[in-house]
């Protein structure tokens, strides 16, 4: 991908690296998934960039960027108010917030904290929160596994250690496509590779950090409220966030579109690129002015 780069000065002193590719109609904000960089979006930013401004950036202790002083800061919460604050040092709000995987929730978030910079959202295989609730809706159970993921961030040497093998990406790619995480004969390859070296370069401090704040975080009462133009994506074969959840958020969001992709697994937006950009120019040709 290719754009033109600058820094956002935070509030409580860290900075963040963005990108802006293309310029022109009502720009696209993106929040990435789970521990994961912008190298997501590559496809969608050569779709839209000839004629929308697209603006990539990674979240605090992403991206090759050092972990930040606060550690409780790389959090959904936090992100949503840091994609807040590149948007406006971009001069581009509002914008069509839109999200991937974990990046739902903080787009969802972004929502709640800011409505005025989101003129519409673009949800693509995620959920609106407590992911492990399709696995036990128990707190006790969400609260040890939040823990479980601090503890592993708190593990040093050993954490690294056992993050390093994920730079070599074929036991990391079995595992994407055993979990319905990617589609074995689909997902293009340099995809993963580039999804497990980042996560191998990053400080477990921050990994643990995130993963708590994943599994604690639910913006389901946040539902109901949204007043902005929503398109929802799936994929029928998503074991990560199941079909049900994009069912779910589609109904209660009231005049939202849900796209379903039949035979398609979490990372549907770079198996059928063609396709979920046709599904996205659809759902914006029909915004009111």
């Amino acid at each position: 991908m290719t754009g033109t780069g600058f820094a956002a000065s935070l509030p409580d002193g860290e900075s963040l690296r963005y990108t802006v590719h293309g310029a022109g109609e009502v720009p696209i904000l993106v929040h990435n998934g789970l521990v994961s960089s912008v190298g997501h979006w590559r496809f969608l930013v050569r779709h839209f960039a000839d004629r929308r401004a697209v603006i990539t950036w990674d979240y605090r202790g992403h991206g090759g960027a050092a972990a930040p002083r606060d550690l409780a800061t790389c959090c959904i919460d936090r992100f949503a108010d840091d994609g807040h604050a590149v948007l406006h040092a971009a001069g581009m709000a509002p914008a069509l917030v839109t999200g991937l995987s974990f990046g739902v929730q903080v787009a969802l978030e972004h929502y709640r904290r800011h409505p005025g910079d989101v003129r519409a959202l673009i949800l693509i295989c995620g959920t609106y929160g407590h992911p492990l609730d399709r696995l036990s809706t128990s707190a006790v159970v969400r609260k040890a596994m939040a823990e479980a993921a601090r503890a592993f961030g708190r593990s040093g040497r050993l954490g690294q250690a056992l993050l390093a093998p994920s730079a070599r990406t074929p036991l990391g790619r079995e595992l994407a496509y055993l979990t319905g995480g990617a589609h074995r004969a689909l997902c293009p390859r340099e995809v993963l590779d580039d999804l497990f070296a980042h996560v191998a370069g990053m400080d477990p401090r921050v990994i643990g950090a995130v993963v708590a704040s994943y599994f604690e975080h639910t913006a389901e009462d946040l539902l109901p409220r949204i007043a902005v133009p929503t398109l929802i994506i799936a994929g029928d074969r998503d074991q990560l966030t199941p079909l049900s959840i994009a069912e779910k958020m589609h109904q209660q969001i009231r005049g939202s579109r849900l796209v379903v992709f039949p035979g398609h697994s979490h990372l549907v937006q770079v198996e059928k690129p063609r396709e979920v950009h046709a599904a996205i120019d659809a759902f914006l040709a029909e915004l009111p002015g």
